[in-house]
């Protein structure tokens, strides 16, 4: 996944690769559950100046953000996805960016991965 450079001070907590059963597609066959690859990155500042996790962004949210988006909901669209995984993650405090990686794992048999990249970074943070 790729990560843009970013002003002193800031830095990323990541989830690379994130497999999940996910009801996501608009065709009929896809109504199934297919297997979804989830790579997310937040960019943070730390929250204070000590050594525990009260100090940091708990990468752990990366990985709920993604289970509890996807466990009961269906979407159509990788977009409407990663979309929502940003809105999700941008939320926590701390967080002025989030790049969110979707990659379907079995539409084509002659390809690895079909997939979606979109991120959401506050103004001032990018270098």
């Amino acid at each position: 996944m790729y990560l843009p450079p970013l002003q002193q001070g800031h830095y990323t907590v990541f989830l690379e690769d994130l497999r999940r059963h996910v009801k996501l597609g608009v065709l009929d066959h896809e109504v199934r559950p297919q297997l979804v690859s989830f790579s997310i990155a937040a960019i943070i500042k730390r929250l204070g100046p000590g050594d525990g996790i009260e100090d940091v962004v708990d990468y752990d949210h990366l990985r709920q953000a993604v289970i509890t988006l996807t466990e009961d909901t269906h979407f159509g669209l990788q977009e409407t996805l990663c979309e929502a995984l940003i809105e999700e993650i941008g939320r926590h405090k701390g967080v002025h960016g989030v790049v969110a990686e979707t990659r379907k794992l079995s539409v084509y048999p002659d390809a690895e991965a079909v997939g979606c990249r979109m991120e959401r970074i506050e103004e001032g943070v990018l270098r």
